[in-house]
């Protein structure tokens, strides 16, 4: 009886220690954001007053979760769906995952090679060195310097990082049935090096057109420095054949800087602009001042004031991570001030 007793207890007991173990070497997160502000805002086409989601970042739900493989190696995946949190519902008619959707594999020594929806490296860079992480107050989400965040049908491999550098590539697959098969096809190359207070990236896109025609072809480099009571962040971008129309060249610039005033605390401020080469009327200007106030390790307010000085021939307005900004039309200046807030879970 007491022998049979013991086993029991050891069987039990090494049944207990392998499921620890298998539940220690994989775990899914489930997580989200909600960010709703309000606008006031004013442009061409009048006076705006309303509730908007996603200000300083998209409202999210997701799923990511990660299984160590051993040696090193893990297979990671993610799922991201947007949320439009000012009506509950989904962010894109036409995807469900429409933020992320990919699987991979990462190691230690030779990087990640990841497939599916998923960001351009691109993108990576410039959100990392924008003043405004590419939210409301952003040049960037105005459209004043332009950029492409994700890509279906996706193969993305990023470098580790030796000796602060780190490298990225990607190739989003149009999977056209043409003469062309590299038909609405995108490239995406880039590279980042952090040392101290200093960071720095540069990235260069080819995107195809989905019929025979003209590539576009941009090239960008960014850069930030850590002063300790402020951050300088900007952005040099020169884009070919913009839009994959033939001889539309535009030349695009950022600066921004972030002021902590206390640890919960900073001012942030931004200028950018544009000029569109063989093009009357085709550059515009914008003004960004913020100020984010962290509540706790979930929660910030935010407040944005913006104005944009539109050219005769553009409509830029004082869009945020995934809003819209006032209404205008071509050659209408746009100004704005958004006040929100943004909770993590």
């Amino acid at each position: 009886m007491t022998r049979t007793f013991f086993r029991t207890g050891l069987i039990a007991t090494a049944a207990l220690i392998a499921a620890t173990a298998q539940a220690q070497s994989s775990n899914v997160t489930v997580y989200g954001i909600m960010d709703l502000f309000v606008q006031y805002g004013h442009g061409g086409a009048g006076t705006q007053t309303a509730v908007q989601s996603g200000g300083v970042s998209g409202s999210r739900l997701g799923f990511k979760g990660t299984e160590d493989l051993g040696n090193g190696v893990q297979a990671k995946f993610q799922l991201e769906q947007g949320i439009s949190a000012d009506t509950g519902a989904q962010a894109s008619s036409t995807s469900a995952w429409n933020r992320q959707a990919w699987v991979g594999l990462f190691s230690q020594q030779l990087g990640s090679l990841t497939a599916g929806r998923q960001t351009l490296p691109h993108y990576d860079i410039l959100d990392n060195h924008d003043t405004f992480g590419t939210g409301a107050g952003s040049v960037s989400s105005s459209g004043i310097l332009n950029y492409t965040s994700r890509g279906n049908n996706s193969l993305k491999y990023t470098s580790p990082t030796v000796g602060g550098f780190q490298a990225m590539a990607f190739a989003s697959l149009g999977e056209a049935t043409t003469p062309h098969g590299d038909s609405d096809n995108k490239y995406s190359v880039g590279g980042t090096y952090a040392a101290g207070p200093l960071s720095a990236g540069v990235a260069y896109n080819v995107f195809k057109p989905a019929t025979t025609g003209v590539d576009a072809k941009y090239a960008l480099l960014t850069a930030s420095y850590d002063l300790g009571v402020a951050k300088l962040a900007g952005a040099l971008q020169s884009i070919r054949n913009f839009g994959n129309a033939d001889n539309v060249d535009r030349t695009e610039v950022m600066v921004g800087v972030n002021v902590p005033l206390s640890e919960t605390h900073t001012l942030s401020a931004q200028v950018g602009g544009n000029r569109v080469a063989h093009t009357s009327g085709g550059d515009a200007v914008q003004w960004s001042l913020g100020d984010t106030i962290v509540l706790s390790k979930r929660t910030k307010v935010y407040a944005v004031a913006s104005f944009i000085n539109n050219g005769s021939n553009t409509a830029y307005s004082t869009n945020t991570a995934t809003a819209n900004g006032p209404t205008t039309t071509a050659g209408k200046d746009v100004s704005s001030l958004q006040v929100g807030i943004r909770h993590a879970f």
